[in-house]
Order: structure tokens, then sequence, then C-alpha cells
């Protein structure tokens, strides 16, 4: 799905803390392996907050965003070990 990506500046830092790139936080919420929805929270946007992850390589990127329709904020990412 694309969405449209609001201020990125928070996850920007998240990311060159935990080693993964805004790019690929992106790719995440476009094209996720899998989505959490639940439980359901309301973010500050008046969406609803979700988690989506994706396999680069070895490792599952966890990123948590506020989608509202074809909106998004990015609130952080990190990285899962594959199980």
């Amino acid at each position: 799905m694309h969405y449209r990506f609001h201020d990125t500046a928070h996850v920007e830092k998240r990311a060159r803390e935990r080693a993964f790139t805004v790019e690929q936080a992106k790719l995440t919420i476009g094209e996720p392996g899998s989505i959490l929805k639940t439980p359901p929270r309301k973010g500050n946007h008046g969406g609803l907050i979700q988690l989506f992850f994706r396999l680069f390589e070895s490792r599952i990127l966890v990123v948590v965003a506020e989608v509202r329709e074809h909106e998004c904020w990015i609130i952080t990412g990190y990285w899962e070990e594959q199980r």
C-alpha cells in the first residue's frame, strides 16, 4: 500500500541509533511481511498504532507507526532476530 509519510525526523534519529535506514522503515510499512493491529490503540493524529514486520537477511525490522487511511507517522523501529 502507498502511504504519505509525515515528519520523519524522530525516526531518522532512531534509525541512526539502531542501524536501519528510513528507506528500510518505509519499505517495511509499504510492503510488510506481516502487520500486528491488536490491541487497537489510538495515536496522536487520529489513526491507529500498528506494528509492521519485514525480513531483511537474517533479521526482522519491526516498525511502529500510526496509520490513518493513506497517511503514516513512523514512531520508531528496531531489529529482532529471526526465530
